[in-house]
Order: C-alpha cells, then structure tokens, then sequence
C-alpha cells in the first residue's frame, strides 16, 4: 500500500514514506556514475539503454537496480505507492522498462522534475509486475505526480492542492478531502484505509500550516528548524501507519541526506550521500537496512557483491507468506538472473 508526503516547512523540503507490505526484507544500495544499462526486457519489446550521469542511494525489497525508490546526487527523489486502476500506455514503437527499473532510470539521468517528465514521455513500462504511481521532487522544491490511468499518462504539477499520496487516484483524493465527508462506508476496507490515512496527515498539515497549538508539535512551526521538519516528518508518516509498515523514510534533499527506520528497530539510521563516492569506477556498496545500528551508517555498508543481491532476491520471492498471498512460482533461473543482473552492466570509459 503506502503512503508518499511532500513535506514543505519553513524553506525545508523533505519527501517522506511509509513502505507497508507483509515483508521485512529492506536494502540500502549506492549506485555508481558512468555505467552503461540496458532494461531487463524480453523480445519482441525494445528494451531501454541509458548510461547513468549522476549516483544515488537507492531503497529495494526486490534488489539492486529494480528501487522501491531513492534519491541521487543533484536531489532528485523518485517514491512510489502502488494503484490498482493504474493501466500503463502501450508500449509499442518505445523503449520499454519495467516499473521499478524505471525509478533508477530517472535518478540515473535526471536532475528536475521538468527532465523527468520529458523522460516519462518518452518511455514506456512494460513487462511490469505492479501498478504504480509515482512521486517525483527535486532539489529546488518542485514536485509531481505522475498516473498511468486508461493508458494515459497523468501529470499532476505544483501547486498540489494535496501534498500526500496513498492508494486512491490522485485526483479522487482530492476531491474526497474537499468534499470534508471524513468518512467511506461503502467503499471496501483497502480503498477506504488509503483515504483515511491521506485524511490523517492532511489533518496534521492544515494545523501545523493554521498554526493552532504550538504544543502539539512540540515546535514552533514559523521558527521550525530542519530538525524539527524531520522529525515532524515521522511525525506524520506515524499517523499514517498501518500494521504492516516496514520501514519509513525521510528525505531531506537540501542536505542531501536520507534518514530511515524499520518497524523492528525504530531508532534511526541516517545516510549522507556525501559519504559515498559514486565516481565510475568505483565499487558500489550494500547494507541490510534491518541490521544496520543507529547513527551514520555508512561505515556499516559492504562493498556489493553478486552474492549478497542475490541474498536479497531470494529473500523476496521465497518468503513464504508472500509466496502464499501472491501465489508467484519463481524459478531459480529467474532468481539468478534477477541477482546477476548488475554483473550484466557495463562501466563506461
């Protein structure tokens, strides 16, 4: 499910996330400049090449190259959350990638938002295996989200008359929250969580932007430092919280820094892209997100490895309860071309 924030306070522009899914699994990835791509895709579609111009950290469940999402070097954050009516145009006579792999493509090659709308349009996904949309932010505080609705794509520009996004279309979200009904009966239980917790943070938002009682926050929001916008930040990913949150992030793209936790150990890891050196050529590193410790994590990642991707690939399509609720059949050929993909990629002269 899941729940996206454009979080704007004081000159401070954060995008916040909360990833719900019945698996713990969760990497922290870096990935380098200077490396030539081609898309995981099969004939007769035509799969996209790029060369990556900027590095990233990037945050998967699946492993490396195919993000739930992440941030690159110049600011720009791709997210996520997933939309059942999501129906992507045809990808005929386009270069085809697939949903995820899409995400690292723009933060491989994008700085603003304007570049990945012009990147968006044209692409096309393929051969996916969710339906998404997306969030998209830079550095400068633009944001956008783009729908893939009726084979069409949406694009919803600043000002966002709702700066959240959870399951509901983008469009229908807004309208509910106008209308002030705070309340669904006849919808079912997961279109009516999705605008529940869109109605939880847009409560929380429109009285920090009133001003009503300072006390709530435990700050004054016309004198908020960025501290307090991060921790306002999981402040409101808490509020819109289900059962099944993993982990939840913060993104702070002025310092171009990441902070993260898991519903298993909630005290905070912070990530500082300026810690990695992302030149081409240099190796890139790994880290399991459930068993970093708290603090600057960098020092704690590993350089990647085949071995560990494929620890990570194995772990999402063999993990028992997914593999009952989603009644996927993966073979180890797949599970190893999945894992080898990376070694697959070309670095660049």
């Amino acid at each position: 499910m899941s729940t996206v924030i454009h979080l704007k306070l004081q000159g401070n522009h954060m995008i916040c996330k909360n990833q719900d899914v019945i698996y713990e699994g969760v990497y922290v990835y870096s990935n380098q400049r200077g490396v030539r791509k081609t898309a995981a895709i099969m004939p007769p579609a035509a799969p996209a090449s790029w060369v990556s111009i900027y590095g990233s950290l990037t945050v998967t469940q699946v492993g490396k190259e195919y993000p739930n999402g992440g941030m690159n070097e110049a600011g720009l954050v791709v997210e996520q959350t997933t939309l059942w009516q999501t129906e992507y145009p045809d990808p005929a006579g386009h270069p085809v990638l697939n949903e995820l792999q899409w995400i690292q493509y723009m933060l491989d090659t994008c700085r603003t938002v304007p570049e990945v709308l012009q990147a968006a349009s044209q692409l096309r996904i393929g051969q996916n295996t969710s339906k998404l949309h997306y969030v998209i932010a830079d550095r400068t505080g633009d944001c956008t989200i783009l729908e893939f609705v009726d084979g069409n794509m949406l694009v919803h520009r600043e000002p966002l008359p709702l700066p959240v996004l959870a399951n509901t279309p983008y469009l229908q979200a807004v309208e509910e929250i106008q209308a002030d009904t705070a309340a669904w009966p006849e919808w079912d239980d997961y279109a009516r969580n999705s605008m529940e917790r869109i109605l939880q943070v847009t409560r929380q938002l429109d009285s920090l932007s009133a001003n009503e009682d300072v006390v709530d926050f435990g700050f004054d929001p016309l004198q908020a430092r960025r501290e307090d916008t991060i921790d306002f930040g999981f402040d409101l990913l808490q509020a819109a919280r289900r059962e099944d949150t993993v982990f939840s992030l913060v993104y702070d793209q002025q310092q171009l820094t990441l902070h993260a936790c898991t519903a298993r150990y909630p005290q905070r890891k912070l990530f500082r892209l300026a810690d990695f050196d992302f030149a081409a050529g240099q190796p890139s590193h790994a880290a399991d997100l459930q068993l970093l410790g708290t603090g600057a994590a960098r020092e704690q990642f590993v350089p990647y490895s085949t071995e560990f991707n494929l620890r990570a690939v194995r772990g999402f399509f063999e993990d028992p309860l997914l593999t009952s609720v989603f009644q996927w059949q993966i073979s180890e050929e797949m599970i190893q071309f999945l894992g080898r993909y990376p070694e697959n990629l070309e670095e660049t002269k």
